[in-house]
């Protein structure tokens, strides 16, 4: 007999049923059939792309922290600017800046995203990672962090009872963080990356060898940054990130010579220049330079070395019939006055017919705001575009610079160091 409770029930698990159909459809994968909106209720538009003939050829942007900065990059990438070129700098015990120059590139749209560099790649590889998600390492920058340890004023005494005077060390503890990026939401792999490490000591000697990996490389590894990080006590490691492009069929092999100095280091690079070698990238940690060659069969050469505050007059007088080789990186130090010590320009000694400029694009004040820096400081940087240069390079030192070239033979691009 049907009682009214029987009616309830029957009517509840006729409901349940067809909810459970229509869920069940729905998580299948099977759309249900798409509804005709509601009178006066329109659907949401799709995202139109960027206008981008009202933008700007070029952008400068600056940016505290890392993660700020990868997030402004983020927001100006949406607009189609590419990165052209980047450097971080800054007191080494706040937040480190960070500043870019993008180009624009109309019809494209480019993501960005960083990762810390681990010692040991069983703490992950974030280089390979975010190449299987379609990235290529784009730049690295070196971080340092700096703790205070007591000491004795005079260490070589070794009585247990010693009470000679102690003193406070700040102790540098150095490391890097890579920045990634990737072009209209590419998912395809294109590069692949091996890293080849060294120890080194403060006096300059290897407690592991690190040329004999750079000659066992596998053909098609091309260095493309050389980093330094602390290994504890007074050790440190230089490690070279090799870069290969899966698109290129038959690579050839390309050997490199690794050059470790604290006295004579320039003497060293022009000997293995003059015998043919091509300068590719360089820094140091404190007194200790380091600096990777490529062999070439023939055609000597030299190199010259010049701070990086010498602008102005001595800037176009090493730049004159010369032609600009990258960077000596500086190390960042925990005395660091928000630039890198001796750091160093790097000059080939060639008739490459390019003309050099050396141009400040912020001030202190200006280079430590945070998004675009204004039209008016970027104005005479735009000019110089129109004009057909290109940033070739940009480092701070009290101020934000680029290196501006314009020359009509294309060279091959340097390997560079993290900028720090």
């Amino acid at each position: 007999m049907l009682t009214s409770r029987n009616f309830k029930a029957l009517l509840l698990l006729s409901a349940s049923l067809l909810f459970f159909h229509t869920h069940v459809r729905a998580q299948s994968g099977r759309n249900p059939q798409t509804r005709e909106p509601l009178p006066g209720v329109q659907p949401a538009p799709a995202e139109s792309p960027a206008d981008n003939t009202r933008y700007e050829k070029v952008r400068v942007v600056t940016a505290e922290g890392v993660s700020n900065f990868v997030k402004l990059l983020n927001e100006q990438g949406r607009l189609g600017y590419r990165l052209e070129k980047t450097v971080g700098y800054g007191d080494p015990n706040n937040y480190r800046k960070y500043a870019a120059v993008l180009h624009l590139d109309p019809g494209h749209r480019y993501e960005y995203e960083s990762d810390p560099m681990p010692e040991d790649t069983r703490y992950g590889d974030p280089l390979n990672y975010h190449a299987r998600r379609g990235y290529s390492l784009a730049h690295a920058y070196a971080l340092t962090q700096c703790r205070t340890v007591d000491t004795p004023t005079y260490p070589y005494i070794q009585d247990p009872n010693n009470t000679s005077p102690r003193e406070e060390l700040q102790v540098a503890g150095r490391s890097n963080v890579l920045l990634f990026m990737r072009r209209d939401g590419a998912r395809a792999q294109a590069k692949e990356y091996r890293v080849f490490k060294g120890l080194f000591a403060m006096d300059g000697g290897q407690k592991k060898e690190l040329q004999a990996e750079l000659d066992a490389a596998p053909p098609g590894f091309r260095p493309v940054r050389l980093l330094f990080s602390s290994a504890g006590g007074e050790n440190f490691y230089v490690t070279v990130v090799a870069e290969r492009d899966l698109h290129e069929a038959a690579p050839p092999k390309v050997e490199y010579q690794l050059v470790k100095e604290v006295f004579g280091f320039e003497d060293e690079v022009n000997k293995l220049a003059a015998a043919g070698s091509r300068y590719v990238g360089g820094g140091r940690v404190q007194f200790v330079k380091v600096a990777l060659l490529e062999r070439q069969a023939a055609g000597g050469g030299a190199y010259t070395f010049i701070d990086d505050s010498g602008q102005g007059k001595e800037f176009d007088r090493t730049a004159a019939g010369n032609s600009y080789a990258g960077l000596l990186t500086g190390d960042l130090t925990c005395t660091s006055d928000a630039r890198l010590f001796l750091q160093k320009l790097v000059f080939a000694h060639d008739s490459g017919g390019a003309q050099y400029k050396v141009l400040k694009i912020a001030d202190q004040k200006l280079a430590k705001l945070n998004g675009l820096l204004p039209d008016a400081a970027t104005s005479e940087l735009q000019r110089h575009l129109a004009e057909g240069f290109r940033v070739r390079d940009i480092f701070y030192t009290f101020g934000l610079y680029a290196i501006l070239e314009k020359q009509t033979e294309e060279r091959v691009p340097q390997v560079q160091t993290s900028e720090r």
